[in-house]
């Protein structure tokens, strides 16, 4: 019988050690990348987008340093979909504005031509 208790624990501590997350450090990685990719286009274009990505990272940098590793993958994560979105959007007004820009720009042309 005290076998098979000591058995059991041993198991279990072992089960436990086995159930340990990693460290998310490639997705804090990724995280970082990509908000700084978006940080030059997206402060002026996308800055609550920016913002919300920012503050994820910020959280899963603490997280990641009280151990809470699940947790900080989780927000690394969603601070590189709010990244790329931040980008993406930026993205898409800047190129609404040159469009609208080079539209403009024909119509002038146009009317000198006429």
């Amino acid at each position: 019988m005290k076998r098979t208790a000591q058995a059991c624990i041993l198991g279990l501590l072992a089960a436990a050690g086995c159930a340990s997350t990693d460290a998310p450090h490639r997705e804090m990685t990724a995280a970082r990348a990509m908000v700084a990719q978006a940080r030059p286009v997206a402060e002026k274009e996308a800055p609550l987008e920016l913002a919300a990505a920012q503050g994820k990272l910020v959280r899963a940098e603490m997280a990641m340093q009280r151990g809470h590793y699940e947790h900080a993958r989780l927000l690394a994560e969603q601070a590189e979909a709010d990244a790329k979105l931040a980008w993406t959007l930026a993205e898409q007004l800047r190129a609404q504005r040159v469009l609208r820009e080079e539209l403009e720009r024909k119509g002038e042309l146009e009317r000198k031509g006429q």
